[in-house]
């Protein structure tokens, strides 16, 4: 079962647990805006492949710059590959972990808090230990 979004949409995934506890928000941006019916889901509405080197459309950095206009698209790139949310494929393609997403209507799958409301804009600071 998916949920029904306005303009006939409908959102097949979400987030993981693991997304909305190791990122920051601007990094939760793109992966909404990745697992949102979009332009960057393939024939089979799963995330798209993203070329991580060409500023053109359906790429990497046209995707950061779809979820916020203010995020550098290096930085968040960095953010996933170090957490582990995304991989590097062959030719210069970027690939999000199915770990990272699970269908909509998985109560398992959905978090417990939504950090982007409890925190705002300014989520906690980590400590320089944490991973």
């Amino acid at each position: 079962m998916t949920k029904n979004l306005p303009n006939g949409h409908e959102l097949r995934w979400q987030p993981t647990e693991l997304v909305t506890t190791l990122l920051s928000s601007g990094a939760r941006q793109v992966i909404r805006c990745w697992l949102s019916p979009s332009r960057f889901l393939d024939e089979q509405h799963h995330p798209k492949m993203l070329l991580s080197q060409i500023n053109d459309t359906d790429t990497f950095s046209d995707l950061v710059h779809t979820a916020n206009g203010n995020l550098a698209p290096a930085v968040i790139l960095n953010e996933l590959l170090r957490k582990g949310i995304v991989e590097t494929v062959g030719n210069g393609y970027i690939l999000l972990r199915r770990s990272a997403y699970a269908p909509a209507s998985s109560q398992a799958a959905q978090p417990k808090t939504n950090h982007d409301e409890v925190f705002g804009l300014h989520p906690p600071k980590r400590r320089s230990n944490d991973v």
